[in-house]
Order: C-alpha cells, then structure tokens, then sequence
C-alpha cells in the first residue's frame, strides 16, 4: 500500500481553493451538445423538456451549465459542472456555500445523503428541498471527480416523491458517472496540517495517527472507480477511522504512551470515552448535520447519545480541523494498480 503525504504546518486555515471560474460564455445551440472536457452529453430535450440555455466559461470551457424547462407544467431542470477542491471536505463546503447564497432557506430539515451509481461509478452526494414562493425546489451536489456535479429540479406544490422521481430521471439520462469515467482521479493524496496541530509534539502525533487511519480505510475499504469521484468524507466509516486514529495513535516503532495535560491527552480521553460509551457515530452525525452516509441497515441510538450529552461535554469541534487530506489533482489509469 503506498501512502503519499506531504506535511505542511504553516497553512492557515486548512482549506484548498480552486479557481473561481464564472460560466459567461453562452453556447448557441439546438441540437444535442457534447462537452469534450468533462464527457457529458447534453441533449437538446428530455422528454417535455426544452433546453433553455447552455453556457460554459470563455477562458477554458473546463465547466458547463444547461436549463431546461417544461412550459406546459412550468417545471424547471438545470445542471452544472463546475471545478471542485479536492479535499475531503470539498462536498460540505460546496453545499453550505449553495445555502448561504441562496435568499430563501432549506425545506425544514429534509436534508439527506445520495448516491449515483452506474455500472462501475458510484458517486456520493447531498440532497436538499427549498421551498420559495409556490415551488418546491430540490438541489443534488454530487463528487464528480475533479468537478463536482449539481443537478437542480424545481416545480409547483409539495409533493417531495414526484420531484425525487424527476431528479432521478434527469440523472439516469445524463448519467454523471461519464464524467468520472473520462476523468478519474489518482488514488495518491496529500495530508495538510493546521498550524494548531504543531504546537506540541504529542498533538501533532495522534493528528498525523487520524489522518493515515482515514487514508488506511480508503485503501482497503473503497474500490477505484467509487474512489476516482473523490475522497469519501461523506462516508461514516471514514470518519470513524479518524477518530480511532487519534485514540490508536501507538505504532510498531513508537510504543510510548502519551501523558499529562495538554491538548492530545484532553483530546485522547474525551474521544475514548465517547467510543467506549458507544457514541462515536451519534456524535460524528450530529457534527457532519446527519448528512453522513452510514452502512445499509445500520443502526443509531440518538436518545441514548443526547441523554449521555446531558453529563458529558462536548470537547471536539470536527469542523476545527487539524488536518485536511488532499487529492492529488492527476487522473489516473484505471486499467493499471496505483
């Protein structure tokens, strides 16, 4: 197994930006469009549905967005594809940036994790209702490699059903997957620490211990073509394999227990309560807003974790990141072993 890290203690905040590319450059057309870049096909109709618009950026054309409209039902679809950062977090900070640039808010609490999968390709997203004047709204955001892939279906009422059953349907005839497909990026990944991490020998230890946990998992967890979509932050396991590595943080070459009070053991004792407790999942779905996907079938026991929070606090922030894992921006050969 190889693990490529590449350790930097001097950025702060740990968060990886990419460029900002604006899609201002329409597309005439009226016939079905492929998009070389990214290779997506566009059609010119789904069903009742017209294409509206097509734009894509002048500087490159590497992101797209198309509009579609059903004028007899005043329903409306749209998609983008726009160039996404790589890191682990990249899925959470696409999908509260939507909320917060929106002028109306969420659907009461009707946020969920989905997946797309076709053939090989599985892509991890989040899902989420708006409702604005007389319309529902529905938004997926989905990990699509180097892009990440947005779908939008919006029509009159409140019937959430008919609306998924539309989404789906868009999707199934898109079919993002291609994207990652053509596209599949590398295995190989970086670790970036927050300075915080660095400011004591021991914390900086367990921290590099969570993060080589995370990036154990995935190599033995996730195959490669659910992995050339991205980093799985969205999966629960992959959480809870940072979490055991902060408390497992002993190696073969390094037996020394950490001790006294400072930041690692503070952070050690709280952690291992909680797993010992049996609380680890409750507690990580409460920190990711329950839009972490878990095993199928798997079971969680909230009103045990909030009646546990009433004697235990709350030590560890996970959005205070001590590190953030990194794709490399490379694709990758999938007919080779990485």
């Amino acid at each position: 197994m190889k693990i490529f890290t590449f350790f930097i203690l001097t950025v702060f905040p740990v968060m990886i930006f990419s460029q900002e590319l604006k899609l201002n450059k329409k597309i005439e057309s009226d016939t079905d469009f492929n998009h070389s870049v990214s290779g997506i096909s566009v059609p010119a109709s789904f069903g009742n549905f017209t294409r509206t618009a097509l734009f894509t950026n002048s500087k490159n054309d590497s992101i797209l967005s198309a509009e579609y409209e059903n004028k007899s039902n005043n329903e409306l679809f749209q998609f983008k594809i726009v160039l996404g950062r790589l890191d682990e977090e990249r899925l959470f900070n696409y999908y509260f940036e939507n909320l917060r640039n929106r002028r109306y808010g969420p659907k009461e609490a009707v946020n969920k994790a989905v997946t797309f999968k076709e053939g090989k390709f599985k892509l991890n997203g989040i899902s989420t209702y708006f409702k604005h004047l007389d319309r529902l709204i529905n938004v997926r955001v989905y990990d699509a490699g180097f892009w990440i892939f947005v779908s939008e279906t919006s029509q009159k009422g409140n019937d959430t059903l008919a609306l998924d059953e539309r989404q789906e349907e868009f999707l199934q005839k898109l079919n993002p997957s291609k994207i990652v497909e053509k596209n599949p990026l590398t295995r190989y990944s970086n670790i970036l620490y927050a300075p915080v991490a660095a400011q004591n020998k021991p914390l900086l230890r367990i921290t590099m211990s969570s993060a080589t946990n995370k990036m154990k998992w995935i190599y033995e967890n996730i195959d490669k073509y659910e992995r050339a979509a991205g980093i799985p932050g969205i999966l629960l396991d992959f959480q809870i394999a940072g979490i055991n590595g902060f408390i497992d943080y002993k190696t073969e070459k390094n037996q020394d227990p950490i001790e006294g009070n400072n930041a690692a053991t503070r952070l050690i004792s709280f952690l291992t309560k909680l797993r010992k407790d049996g609380f680890v999942d409750e507690y990580l779905m409460e920190q990711y807003s329950y839009l972490l996907i878990p095993q199928e079938n798997h079971k969680f026991d909230y009103e045990g974790y909030q009646k546990w929070k009433l004697d235990n606090s709350i030590d560890f922030d996970t959005s205070k990141k001590l590190y953030i894992i990194v794709n490399s921006r490379k694709k990758t050969d999938l007919n080779k072993d990485e």
